[in-house]
C-alpha cells in the first residue's frame, strides 16, 4: 500500500511538471477531523497551508494536484491509559496530496463556481499523546506516540475521498468540502478507526 501511494504521487507530479498549461496556487483552511471507533471519537482541530497546480483538460474540465502540511490538536480531560485524572492534549503533524478533477461553470465575468472531487493521500509525520496527571502524591506527565507499534498503534498512511465545491473571484476562491476517509487508521485487530471531516479554505492562483 505504501509503494502504491508513493508510486501515484511521483506520477501525478511528473505529469503536472511537464504541462506548460498548469496554473500554480496556494492555499490554507481548516480542517476538524474525527478520528471515530466503536470506543470513542477523537475530535482534531486542524489547519493546513500547502500549494496546488490545476492543469486544464478538456473544456470546463481540469485536474489538481496538491501538497500540504496539515497540523492537528485536541485536548480533553478524564482518566487515560489506566492513569489517574489528568489532562491530555494530543498533536499530530502530517502531509496531505489530494489528486482532484474539478469542472467550472462561469456564473458572470469575474465570479466562478467550481465542484471537485477525487482521492487524497496522507501521511502521519508525527502524533503523539501527552498527558498531565495530577494526585494527592504529586504531578507527572507521560508521551505515548501514535505509531509505536508497542503503543497506540495507529497507522500512518490514509486515502480519503474528497468533494466540495468552490466560488472564485478573478484569482482568489473560498472553498470548502468533506473529506471521508477509506482505510483503518488503527494496527490493532480488534479496533477500526477512520478518519473523516469538513474542510474550509481560501485559495489564491499565482
Amino acid at each position: 500500500m505504501k509503494k502504491i501511494f508513493a508510486m501515484v504521487a511521483v506520477a501525478a507530479g511528473l505529469l503536472f511538471a511537464g504541462n506548460a498549461n498548469a496554473q500554480l496556487g496556494i492555499h490554507l483552511g481548516y480542517s476538524p477531523e474525527s478520528w471515530t471507533n466503536e470506543n470513542n471519537t477523537t475530535e482534531l482541530s486542524s489547519f493546513f497551508v500547502g500549494v496546488n497546480q490545476n492543469m486544464p483538460l478538456s473544456g470546463g474540465l481540469n485536474a489538481m494536484i496538491g501538497a500540504q502540511l496539515r497540523y492537528g490538536t485536541a485536548s480533553e480531560e478524564g482518566s487515560f491509559y489506566g492513569l489517574a485524572s489528568g489532562k491530555k492534549t494530543t498533536t499530530l503533524i502530517g502531509v496531505d496530496v489530494p489528486i482532484l478533477l474539478n469542472y467550472g461553470l462561469n456564473l458572470t465575468g469575474d465570479i466562478k463556481l467550481t465542484l471537485f472531487a477525487g482521492p487524497k493521500v496522507s501521511f502521519g509525520i508525527m502524533a503523539k499523546d501527552k498527558v498531565d496527571v495530577n494526585t494527592v502524591i504529586g504531578n507527572g506527565s507521560s508521551e505515548y506516540d501514535w505509531y509505536d507499534a508497542d503503543g497506540i498503534n495507529k497507522n500512518r498512511f490514509n486515502l480519503s475521498a474528497t468533494f466540495g465545491l468552490a466560488l472564485s473571484f478573478q484569482q482568489f476562491s473560498l472553498y470548502g468540502g468533506y473529506n471521508y476517509g477509506l482505510l483503518d487508521m488503527d494496527n490493532s485487530d480488534n479496533t477500526k478507526t477512520t478518519v473523516s471531516g469538513l474542510f474550509f479554505g481560501l485559495g489564491m492562483a499565482l
